[in-house]
């Protein structure tokens, strides 16, 4: 898909998620600079990402008011616009987001906003292989407070609804795109250099030279024992808002995995029973041949996928029962200040916002930090850089507006937010068991 700008070629690459697929990792290089093209330009429009901009199509494709919060920010026309004029070579909107809409709808966008802007419109996509994907959703469901249910509960909802049945959404969108559509296997052996950063870099700027620097992996995979502390404590606040649930969810992940020993990253991750792992080939083996010999030139990466989560499968379903972790004091305890901490949440405003920005804040000294300045801007000091312990952060996190300081602090030192407490708690609870 093409409109000759007049100018010099420039190409915009839509990157379309699916979730699960390294999409974070993406989004940060690209805002924080990660990847320099050697003989091109690079415009990325966004502080982290543009799933945002789902408000916006909302809004366009029902005629429906823009929700309050995006009021003051820059919508398709105006991102669109920020794309035509820039001098940029390549422009790259990113969202994971973009997966939950339907290709027909989305190539009307594209042709209503953003046709003009560039001489091609290139849409990018991966896709994680059936069972691991279904894995990973169900834990980040778990995670962010989204789904209280069984695993095989989650599969069997999925297989219902057809949400993981991929070469009808996909054989859709390269209709639509033809040659501008590249979808490509998260399969880390598949991905140039194991590295879905190096991989994309390769596929969406055309494999002009390139340099990568490795950015640190964000929303990783947790462990059983952690998922099963996730699923407590968002027990105690499904009454919240399901945006705060989410953000919440985060805040906690991320700051359990800061406080992560080497020997906790040992512990075993969340994998699927025997029998569901069966049942998820007999339910995916067709979709997966046909997504093999459609996609990627007939080499049976789904299909193989699909039996190694299979040799990877526990005789039995993990349990995520709290019970079965934590001993009954630090239930307790945790139950507490989880009911604390939910009073706060409803008595000040805007917590989404507040714990989304931890996430651009690290994004902001991650750029800094590479340009060789501080979180304000200014230029490092060598003796003051040399002397900062690996790992501590530039700045303090700011504590949320109206909070108390704890009978152990300093009036003058803010406390930790919500999710640094439970976080903080967590980490300091002795399992009752091992492993369930």
């Amino acid at each position: 898909m093409s409109d000759k700008t007049g100018a010099r070629p420039k190409t915009l690459v839509i990157h379309i998620g699916d979730h699960k697929t390294g999409t974070t990792t993406i989004q940060n290089a690209l805002a924080v600079g990660s990847i320099q093209l050697h003989d091109a330009k690079l415009l990325y429009p966004a502080k982290m990402n543009h799933n945002y901009l789902t408000g916006f199509i909302t809004s366009h494709r029902k005629g429906t008011p823009l929700p309050k919060h995006l009021e003051d920010r820059d919508g398709l026309t105006e991102v669109a616009a920020q794309i035509a004029a820039s001098d940029a070579d390549y422009a790259v909107l990113s969202a994971e987001a973009f997966e939950n809409i339907p290709a027909p709808e989305f190539y009307d966008l594209v042709e209503t906003f953003f046709r003009g802007c560039a001489d091609r419109i290139h849409i990018v996509a991966y896709v994680r292989p059936h069972a691991q994907r279904i894995l990973s959703s169900y834990a980040e469901q778990i995670k962010i407070g989204w789904y209280r249910g069984s695993m095989q509960e989650f599969f069997d909802h999925n297989l219902q609804n057809g949400r993981f049945h991929y070469a009808p959404r996909f054989a859709q969108w390269r209709e639509l795109f033809g040659e501008d559509f590249t979808l490509r296997p998260m399969i880390r052996k598949e991905l140039k250099n194991g590295s879905v950063l190096d991989d994309f870099a390769e596929v969406a700027f055309d494999g002009r030279p390139c340099t990568v620097e490795e950015f640190e992996p964000e929303n990783q995979a947790m462990t059983v024992r952690e998922l099963a502390l996730m699923y407590f404590l968002q027990g105690q606040f499904q009454e919240q808002d399901p945006w705060l649930r989410h953000t919440l969810g985060w805040e906690l992940s991320r700051q359990l995995d800061r406080s992560r020993g080497d020997s906790e990253a040992k512990v075993r991750k969340l994998v699927m029973a025997r029998d569901l792992a069966e049942a998820a080939t007999a339910a995916y083996r067709c979709d997966a041949e046909v997504m093999d010999a459609e996609f990627f030139g007939g080499r049976p990466l789904l299909r193989n996928a699909l039996r190694d989560m299979e040799k990877q499968s526990a005789p039995c379903a993990p349990s995520l029962d709290p019970s079965q972790f934590f001993s009954p004091e630090h239930l307790r305890n945790l139950t507490v200040m989880a009911k604390i901490i939910e009073g706060m949440l409803e008595r000040q405003g805007k917590w989404p916002s507040y714990f989304h920005s931890h996430r651009i804040k690290d994004i902001e000294r991650h750029k800094n930090a590479r340009l060789g300045l501080d979180e304000n801007g200014d230029p490092l000091e060598p003796e003051a850089d040399a002397e900062m312990p690996a790992g501590s952060e530039t700045a303090a996190t700011p504590a949320p507006q109206g909070a108390a300081p704890t009978s152990d602090t300093p009036a003058q030192t803010p406390p930790p937010p919500p999710a640094r407490v439970l976080a903080d708690a967590a980490a300091g609870a002795a399992p009752q068991k091992d492993q369930p």
